[in-house]
């Protein structure tokens, strides 16, 4: 039996197995090649564009649907989802507008609102400040076009960060404020996630059912001195959102 690597068909060359076709299917719903709501060509036209067999082209397709891009009908072939999830890619430097990817899809933050608060034992542990300091704590909300698709509570040090939320509002972007107190760049340190049934607000401002769960997750930032800048409790709607680890 021919080894699919070794077939020659016109189109794609994926140089792998059913994750690289996956993979090349993704890159292309994900910049609009493939219009949400349109039928993927046919399992025999994909298999001998990308030149793999046909049972690796239908794992392909499996992957994809698992994760929430395709929709398959039997006897009728593969669908873009029209209610197209958000891709977040999740790594060790977490940029809002590079991380985030939707299909015509205008991707928006808001912050909700920003306060200040003495630090309790676990935040003050977690942004390494005395317990009683002040904290700035900003709800922030993620939006693909009018729809929200994660919200999360961001706390950094208020002394340092004096003015950070209306820096951000004014700027748009995290990154761009946070160069105004001189970290030209940071990372992720870790983040845990987990699934969990949202709180009553979570699914107010995520405009879902608090029977639908959603992905919840913990993160930490630090600069390049491997300083804490802000930790981040948040969560994702988790039929609107694929995260990629």
């Amino acid at each position: 039996m021919m080894d699919e690597t070794d077939r020659r068909g016109e189109g794609v060359k994926t140089g792998g197995g059913w994750s690289a076709v996956a993979a090349e299917l993704r890159s292309a719903i994900g910049k609009g090649r493939h219009a949400p709501g349109s039928r993927l060509p046919s399992e025999r036209a994909l298999s001998e564009q990308f030149g793999v067999s046909r049972v690796t082209m239908r794992r392909a397709i499996a992957e994809l649907e698992g994760e929430g891009l395709l929709r398959v009908a039997r006897g009728s072939g593969a669908y873009v989802r029209a209610d197209m999830p958000v891709r977040f890619q999740m790594g060790d430097k977490v940029r809002f507008s590079k991380d985030l990817i939707a299909t015509d899809a205008n991707l928006t933050r808001k912050v909700l609102s920003a306060r200040e608060i003495p630090a309790n034992a676990d935040l003050a542990a977690r942004l390494k400040l005395q317990p009683g300091a002040a904290v700035l704590e900003m709800c922030v909300v993620a939006h693909a076009d009018e729809l929200p698709v994660s919200v999360v509570m961001r706390s950094c040090s208020a002394k340092r960060f004096a003015g950070l939320a209306e820096k951000f509002t004014a700027m748009g972007s995290f990154t761009a404020a946070l160069k105004e107190y001189g970290i030209m760049d940071y990372w992720r340190r870790s983040t845990d996630i987990t699934a969990r049934m949202p709180t009553e607000v979570e699914a107010r401002l995520l405009q879902q059912s608090r029977l639908t769960p959603v992905l919840a997750y913990a993160g930490e930032d630090i600069d390049a001195d491997g300083t804490i800048v802000s930790c981040q409790i948040g969560c994702f709607a988790s039929e609107r959102v694929v995260v990629t680890v």
